[in-house]
C-alpha cells in the first residue's frame, strides 16, 4: 500500500494530563451541581413543613369539634388562607427558577421609559392594603430620562420579591423606598446604568449573611430560628437570576452598627 493511501492519525488536540484535568473539573462541577440540588430540596423539604403543619392542625382541630359553628369556621380561614398562599408562592418560586436554569427561559425584552416603568410599579403597591401600615416613598423625578432594555414582566418580578422582603422584615412604621437615578458610569458596571434602590428601614442584615443572600442554596440561622420569617430562600436568588440575564447587577448593602436597615441596588444597562 503507498504511503498516500495510507489511513494518517492525528494526534489528539489535548494529551493525558489536560484530559484528565478537564475530566476531573467537569466532575467537580457535577458534584457541586449534586450538592446544591441536595440543600435546595433540603430547604424546601424544611419550609414546606411549616405551612403544611399549620394547614393540618386547622383541619384537624374542626374536626375535633363535635359542632362546627360559623364563627369557628371565620377564624380558622384566615391562617388556611395564608399558609396556603405560602405554599404557592413557594411553588411558583421553585418553578420560576427552574425555568430561568433552562433554555427555555425566554424573555421579551422592549425598551421602556425607566420612570414610567417604576411608576406603574410604585403605584400599584401604594395602593396594596398590606403595605398599609408601612409608609411608601417613591423617589424617582418625574424628568429622569433614559430607557432600559427589559423583560417588564421578569422586572416587575425582580421588584415584587425586593419589597415582599421589606415587608417581612419591617414593622409598623417602617419605610419603603424606591429610587432611581442615571449613571454616565455604575457603580459596580463600567458602563452608563440605571441605578435603581429598594431601601427599607426594617433590620439589618447581619454582615456574616451578607455576602450570601443571593446564593440559593444559603439559609441564615435566623431563618432557621423558630418564630422567624419562613420562606424556600429562593426570591432573592431568582432576583439576582433575572438581573445577571438582563446583563446588570444586584447587590446589597447594611449597616450593622445601627442595626436597622438595608438598601438592594440594581444596576441596569440605559438603552441606547
Amino acid at each position: 500500500m503507498s504511503e498516500s493511501h495510507k489511513k494518517k492519525y492525528h494526534e489528539p488536540s489535548l494529551n493525558v494530563e489536560d484530559l484528565t484535568s478537564s475530566l476531573y473539573s467537569a466532575t467537580q462541577k457535577l458534584n457541586q451541581t449534586i450538592r446544591e440540588r441536595d440543600e435546595i430540596f433540603a430547604n424546601i423539604s424544611h419550609d414546606l413543613r411549616s405551612p403544611i403543619t399549620a394547614i393540618h392542625n386547622s383541619i384537624e382541630y374542626l374536626q375535633s369539634l363535635d359542632h362546627i359553628t360559623e364563627s369557628d369556621i371565620r377564624s380558622a380561614l384566615p391562617l388556611l388562607s395564608e399558609r396556603t398562599l405560602t405554599l404557592e408562592n413557594m411553588i411558583n418560586n421553585i418553578f420560576l427558577l427552574t425555568k430561568l436554569d433552562s433554555a427555555e427561559s425566554l424573555m421579551k425584552f422592549e425598551t421602556i421609559p425607566a420612570v414610567a416603568f417604576l411608576e406603574d410599579f410604585y403605584y400599584s403597591r401604594e395602593n396594596d392594603t398590606k403595605y398599609i401600615d408601612r409608609h411608601l416613598t417613591f423617589n424617582v423625578p418625574e424628568n429622569l430620562h433614559g430607557c432600559i432594555y427589559i423583560d417588564p414582566v421578569y422586572m416587575q418580578r425582580v421588584l415584587d420579591n425586593l419589597f415582599e422582603n421589606a415587608l417581612k422584615f419591617t414593622d409598623k412604621g417602617d419605610q419603603i423606598t424606591l429610587s432611581a437615578a442615571p449613571l454616565k458610569k455604575g457603580n459596580r458596571l463600567n458602563k452608563a446604568v440605571m441605578h435603581i434602590t429598594v431601601e427599607n428601614t426594617g433590620k439589618a442584615i447581619a454582615p456574616s449573611d451578607l455576602p450570601y443572600i443571593f446564593n440559593r442554596t444559603y439559609m441564615s440561622s435566623e431563618s432557621r430560628t423558630p418564630g422567624s420569617h419562613s420562606g424556600a430562600g429562593l426570591g432573592l436568588s431568582i432576583c439576582n437570576s433575572i438581573i445577571q440575564k438582563h446583563n446588570g447587577i444586584i447587590w446589597c448593602e447594611s449597616d450593622p452598627a445601627i442595626k436597622k436597615g438595608c438598601s438592594f441596588h440594581i444596576e441596569l444597562p440605559l438603552a441606547h
